[in-house]
C-alpha cells in the first residue's frame, strides 16, 4: 500500500495579479515562479470546454518573475501569438507557442523537398530581453508540449505526439519530419540537437517526462519509457525502465521518483513511484500517495510537471497561479 506524502506550497502569483489571464507559468532552475499574465479586458473570448481564455490577434502581456518577497516585471507589447510556455533566459525570458500555424503548401508536397521561401515557418520562439525587446525569435517546430530552460542558457522542447520540424537542407530547401521528441536550442535559434538522430531504436512518440537538471537532461519517451540521459556531450545512457506511465520525473544520483496519475472514485490520485538505478538496471522500490499541503486529494489533473534534479513542481490544472514542490531527498 502506499505511504501518503504531503507536497509543500513552494509558490503563489502574488494577488495584485488576480484580475490577469495566465497564459502561462512555470518554475525556473534557481526555483523562481515565472508567469506570463495578461489583462482579459483586451477582448479575450473563452475557449470551449476549457477555463482558459484565448488572447486576440494583438495584445500586451507581463512576464513575472518571482523571486521570493521580490517581483520583477517585464512588459510585453504587440505580442501576435497564443504563447503557451515561458521561462527565464539571463535576465530575460522566452516565451514559445505550443502550435504553429499553417505551412500554406498541399498535403501532397510533404513527401519532397520544399524551397524554404514557399514555406510559411512560424517563428514561435521568441527571447527577450529585461527591456522587453526581442533578442531573438525562430521557429522550432508544431507541438511543443513542454520547454525548460538550464542554467547554461540552453532552451530545450519536448514534444507531443501531433509534432512535426521542416528541417533545413544545405540547398535552400526544406524537408518535412515528424515525432520530434525532444530538442535543444540555443538563444538564437542556431541548428538544433535533436535527441531521435542521436537514439537509434527509441521510439519518440512523445516525451512523456522531462528533467532538466544542472548539468544532466533525462527524459523518458513514450511508447516504451526508457531512461535516457543526456550531458552536453549527447546522450550518455539509455536505460531499459519498467515504471511505465510516467509523465513527471526527479532524479537525485541513483534515486528515481517518477509522477503517474489516474482517476480515482474520488477524483484524481497522483502518484510518486520511486526507483533506483543500478548497474544498468532501473527497478522500482516503493509508491508514495501525494496529498496537497491541507492533507486534501487533488480536484484535477497535475499540470506543469516540471523536473529539475531532485525535485518536481506541479500545479493542479486550472490553477496556474500556485505551485507544490516535491523532493527526492525529502
Amino acid at each position: 500500500m502506499a505511504a501518503d506524502r504531503r507536497l509543500a506550497l513552494h509558490a503563489t502569483l502574488p494577488g495584485r495579479y488576480a484580475r490577469y489571464e495566465v497564459l502561462a507559468s512555470t518554475i525556473d532552475h534557481r526555483g523562481r515562479l515565472v508567469a506570463l499574465v495578461a489583462d482579459p479586458a483586451q477582448g479575450f473570448t473563452p475557449i470551449p470546454r476549457s477555463s482558459k481564455l484565448r488572447p486576440p490577434p494583438r495584445y500586451d502581456a507581463i512576464a513575472v518573475i518571482c523571486d521570493e518577497v521580490e517581483t520583477h516585471e517585464i512588459p510585453l507589447t504587440e505580442l501576435v501569438l497564443r504563447f503557451t510556455h515561458i521561462d527565464t533566459l539571463g535576465d530575460g525570458v522566452v516565451l514559445v507557442a505550443a502550435r504553429c500555424e499553417p505551412v500554406g503548401i498541399d498535403f501532397e508536397r510533404y513527401q519532397k523537398s520544399v524551397p524554404e521561401d514557399e514555406l510559411h515557418l512560424t517563428d514561435n520562439v521568441r527571447a527577450i530581453d529585461e527591456g522587453g525587446q526581442t533578442r531573438s525569435a525562430f521557429y522550432a517546430s508544431d507541438g511543443i508540449e513542454q520547454l525548460m530552460t538550464d542554467a547554461q542558457g540552453n532552451i530545450w522542447t519536448s514534444y507531443f505526439d501531433e509534432s512535426n520540424y521542416w528541417s533545413p537542407n544545405l540547398d535552400g530547401t526544406r524537408s518535412y519530419g515528424c515525432m520530434i521528441g525532444l530538442a535543444r536550442w540555443n538563444s538564437d535559434g542556431g541548428p538544433p540537437w535533436m535527441a531521435p538522430s542521436h537514439t537509434p531504436g527509441v521510439f519518440w512518440c512523445d516525451c512523456y517526462a522531462l528533467n532538466v537538471g544542472h548539468d544532466v537532461i533525462h527524459a523518458c519517451p513514450y511508447t516504451d519509457f526508457p531512461l535516457i540521459e543526456i550531458d552536453a556531450d549527447g546522450v550518455r545512457s539509455i536505460t531499459p525502465n519498467p515504471v511505465t506511465r510516467c509523465s513527471g520525473l526527479a532524479v537525485s544520483g541513483s534515486e528515481l521518483a517518477f509522477f503517474d496519475q489516474h482517476r480515482a472514485r474520488r477524483g484524481f490520485r497522483w502518484e510518486i513511484r520511486r526507483a533506483l538505478r543500478q548497474d544498468g538496471v532501473v527497478t522500482e522500490t516503493e509508491r508514495e500517495h501525494l496529498l496537497l499541503p491541507d492533507d486534501r486529494n487533488p480536484t484535477g489533473w497535475a499540470r506543469g510537471k516540471i523536473g529539475r534534479d531532485g525535485t518536481l513542481w506541479l500545479h493542479e490544472d486550472g490553477d496556474p497561479r500556485r505551485w507544490y514542490r516535491y523532493e527526492v531527498d525529502t
